[in-house]
């Protein structure tokens, strides 16, 4: 009997949790495909003030994670759509906010990507801040009518900053963005094989459980003086008397 559920209760187990490590390694490899990037189409994000500001925050162990599946990177292009140039740049937080300190600006609060929708809460402000491209803080940084960016993800907190790139008001894009982590496409590959495993490792316990709680009978009964071979009544004109 305990044999029994232990082979029940331990296929379930197994069964389950490979099934949803099956889907997870199938979701990986169906998110960011054979190029191992997770993209978004082209998208408009507009703002009446002076930068759209993104966090990017407690970004920890980096490295870690970077000699285990290779270094992830985020890649970020825009075209403008205000008739100014535009500017794109990740910086330390610290710097970004004291840079932006007073001025009218658009912090980001919520990004989906399909449906693509994002949701920024305005902050006010008087100051002007000199333009972006002078300031020599930035980590990464591109302008220009159809300016692109590409940073390798690095520990620390940062700002995504978007501004037209003299620093005036109104600022519109249509952007992309993509997340590119090496070798995930592969992972995923080993977490669906290594989840079909389990759930059939699962599947075979949990048959060889139910199989012996209901396994064939041993043809014998109990008729209350012992153990006696229980067989077929005899056949009609047959005499079982013994002489």
């Amino acid at each position: 009997m305990a044999k029994r559920i232990t082979l029940i209760v331990v296929g379930i187990v197994l069964l389950v949790g490979g099934v949803v490590t099956a889907i997870a390694g199938g979701a990986l490899m169906a998110l960011f495909g054979s190029s191992n990037t997770l993209s978004s189409g082209t998208e408009r994000a507009d703002t009446s003030t002076v930068a759209l500001v993104a966090a990017m925050d407690n970004i920890k162990d980096t490295k870690g994670f970077a000699s285990a599946v290779g270094t992830p990177s985020l890649s970020l292009s825009a075209n403008g759509a205000s008739g100014h140039d535009v500017f794109i740049g990740i910086g330390p937080a610290a710097a970004v906010e004291n840079y932006l300190a007073g001025a009218p600006i658009a912090r980001v609060k919520d990004l989906e990507i399909d449906p693509f929708r994002l949701k920024t809460v305005r902050r006010e402000g008087s100051q002007q801040p000199a333009p972006p491209t002078a300031q020599k803080f930035w980590t990464v940084q591109a302008s220009g009518t159809d300016p692109q960016l590409r940073w390798n993800i690095n520990d620390g907190s940062y700002r995504l900053v978007v501004m037209n790139a003299d620093a005036s008001p109104g600022v519109a894009i249509d952007g992309r963005f993509a997340l590119r982590i090496p070798h995930l496409f592969s992972i995923g590959i080993g977490i669906l094989v290594g989840g079909i495993v389990v759930a059939t490792i699962g599947l075979i316990l949990l048959l060889l459980g139910l199989r012996t709680a209901t396994g064939p009978k041993s043809g014998y009964r109990a008729d209350g003086a012992g153990i006696s071979p229980s067989y077929p009544p005899p056949a009609p004109g047959v005499d079982t008397t013994r002489q």
